[in-house]
């Protein structure tokens, strides 16, 4: 086994965990806690995601550190996970799960899908401040 599949693993089980999603800086996604987020206006990321999805896996704790800069810390994050409620997802414009959403100021910015690049991931973020 390579060191790469050890520590995805690794990493999933940790987000699957319910000590660390305790300590998660996302909450879990409702259309009406997105609705009191975007007219509040701040930023706002959406994350969908699958606990199966290994691009997930890679994408969840880039996020989650990227999160907790200061640069970044008017965020509000939301999870919605696609196998619980793929048609909500569809609503929201994602194709598939490892899709990001990032809404300012009451409105959908920026969308992503698949992308693991932290540089990437950074410079999306951005775009709701």
């Amino acid at each position: 086994m390579t060191l790469r599949l050890v520590l995805s693993m690794v990493v999933v089980a940790m987000l699957a965990s319910p000590l660390a999603l305790a300590d998660s800086k996302f909450e879990p996604y409702s259309d009406e806690r997105l609705q009191e987020l975007n007219e509040r206006g701040g930023p706002v990321l959406v994350e969908v995601w699958a606990e199966w999805c290994s691009t997930c896996a890679r994408q969840s704790p880039i996020l989650e550190s990227l999160l907790g800069e200061d640069e970044f810390s008017d965020y509000t994050a939301l999870k919605l996970d696609w196998d619980e409620d793929e048609a909500r997802a569809r609503e929201l414009g994602a194709p598939r799960q490892s899709t990001l959403l990032v809404y300012a100021a009451g409105e959908k910015k920026r969308m992503s899908v698949a992308e693991t690049n932290e540089d990437a991931l950074r410079e999306l973020l951005r775009q709701g401040l």
